[in-house]
Parts: structure tokens; sequence; C-alpha cells
């Protein structure tokens, strides 16, 4: 198995990137790890193979006229060794938007599969994690592109996440079947009929991080919002325990007293183990991680990669069209 990852996306590449890829070689990964980037800015060691690749995609560009202008991009270069066998998938932590335009572009789509999804990898209160798709790829999805996303999502948390029958819940303001538009109110009916999907029904936004359904399904768009403003809630509430609550002296004899619980509630909404997550619906494995990724998420992003691939994944995502 062999794993290209994009060395020079992301905000703290390419060091933390290399360090993330030294991490998973000295954890035992089974993966051999090939960095597509400037060699002159990388120093890997380990056996870690390096593939050049002078141009990157900044996180401010558009991402399909800067790979349609400059061919030589770390992602692109990184996915077209997917594309030629040279690779099995492709990690990377930057532009978000090149990831998935070098994918579609240079992998296409697997057959029968209408739109891509990108899934939204959130913590919950219950411990495992939660994929809310589509976390952005398709911003206006269909009734129909909505029961694929539930198939692709079931097949996913099955061979990735190991969750046997994951359940699905559709995204909606309210549990009731008749609540929603017309896209909620179809998708709802084509959800409830398929008999490869563990429908369990309407799901509110509070549901989500409570772990009320393994899967959460909508448009790429309401995704997008929902996983952004759960990502800030969370960093938020993260901030006021650490500077309101155990802040000052007084504070920090109060953090003694209660670090057994806030080293739980921390290890519970760590979502690090879960950010990371292949595009779904592309003919190939291209995992997406988090932009801020240092060292470990990288690390772990890759794991999801090898997982990925050695499940087969992607021949599954046939079988779920």
């Amino acid at each position: 198995m062999r794993i290209a990852v994009d060395a020079m996306g992301g905000d703290h590449a390419p060091d933390e990137i290399v360090r993330g890829a030294l991490l998973y070689r000295a954890s035992g990964g089974a993966a051999e790890i090939v960095l597509v980037g400037d060699p002159a800015r990388l120093h890997a060691s380990d056996g870690i193979g390096v593939e050049p690749a002078t141009e990157v995609v900044e996180m401010g560009e558009h991402p399909g006229a800067a790979l349609r202008r400059r061919g030589d991009t770390s992602i692109a270069v990184a996915t077209r060794l997917v594309r030629e066998g040279k690779a099995d998938g492709v990690v990377s932590a930057g532009n978000t938007g090149a990831t998935m335009a070098a994918a579609l572009l240079i992998l296409g789509r697997v057959r029968g599969i209408d739109r891509p999804a990108l899934c939204g990898m959130l913590p919950t209160t219950k411990g495992g994690p939660a994929c809310l798709l589509d976390a952005g790829a398709t911003m206006d999805a269909t009734a129909q592109n909505i029961l694929q996303f539930a198939r692709m999502a079931s097949r996913f948390m099955e061979r990735v996440h190991g969750v046997p029958s994951p359940s699905v819940g559709l995204l909606n303001v309210g549990e009731e079947p008749e609540k929603g538009g017309r896209i909620q109110l179809e998708a709802h009916e084509l959800l409830r009929g398929a008999a490869d999907i563990r429908f369990y029904g309407n799901v509110e936004g509070r549901d989500i991080l409570h772990g009320t359904t393994d899967i959460v399904v909508t448009d790429g768009f309401t995704g997008n919002t929902v996983a952004k403003a759960m990502e800030g809630v969370l960093d938020v509430m993260t901030e006021g325990i650490r500077r309101d609550i155990f802040g000052g002296a007084g504070g920090k004899v109060a953090a003694l007293v209660a670090l057994p619980g806030i080293r739980r509630f921390r290890a519970r909404m760590d979502y690090e183990p879960y950010v990371s997550a292949p595009l779904l619906g592309v003919n190939g494995v291209s995992v997406v991680t988090h932009g801020r990724a240092r060292a470990r998420m990288l690390k772990l992003a890759i794991d999801v990669a090898e997982r990925s691939i050695a499940s087969g994944l992607i021949a599954a995502l046939g079988v779920a069209a």
C-alpha cells in the first residue's frame, strides 16, 4: 500500500505534514508514504519518499482555475499518482476545494454516483463519531443525491469506523415526517423506502452532537454551515472553560480538583481522531483533513486513508450506488 501526502497543503505545511508522516511511520503504519511538494523544503527520512511538485493552491485561490492553469500543484501531482496506480490514496490538509476539484477532474466519479459528498466527522457525547454528510461538496443536492449520500456514508461508517448497521437521520427542522421543504419531504420518503439503510427518521441540529444517529444527511450548503458552527461552538466552549472558569489563581486550584473530569470531557470532545474523512463518490481514496492540522491530526488522516484502502471502500461505494 502506498499513500501520497500533499506536503505543501495546510496552515502548518510543510513542517507539521512531514512530522505527521514520520509519526505515522513510527507508529507502525502499514503503508509506504510519499510526500509531494518542494524537495528543498521536505526533509523526510525513515524510508519516506518525495515526489517533486513546484506549485501550491493557496487558500484564497479559486480551486478549479488554479488546477487548470498550473498542473504542477502538490495536490494535482499527488492525485495523479492515484490515477496512474503509483499510489493507492491521497491525503491533504490544503485547500478543501482544490482537493475536491482535483479528485473530480483527475479521478472522476464512482460509476453510478451522481454527485460527490464530503463527510464531516464530529465527536458526540456518546463517545463515538457522527458523520455529517454532505459537509460542503454538493450545495444543490436533490432528494436522490441525499439517498446516495446515506448509502455511501453507511458503507464508510461500516468499513472505516467499524460501526455495524449505522443509523441514518435526515437533518430537518422537526422530527415529524411532514416537516421540511420539498426536498426534505422527498428525501424522507426515499430513505424510508430504502431496504439497505437503517433509517431513523428526521433529526434536528441539536441531535448531532448527542449521537442520536451515526449518520446525518443533508445538502452541502446546510451541512457545511452546521459543521463550521459546531466547530466554532466547541472552540468557544473550550476557551471559555480554560479562561473564564479556570483562569486566575482560584481557577487553578479549582482546575486541580476538577482535573479528572476535565480530561474526560476533553477526550470525549476531541475531534482530531474523527475530523479526517475521504471524499465519498470519487473513484479513488482522497482524504481531506483540517487546514489547521498538525502532526497528530495528519497521522490520523493517513490512518483513515489506510483503513479506507484496506477495507475496499471504493468498491463498496460502487455497490451503494
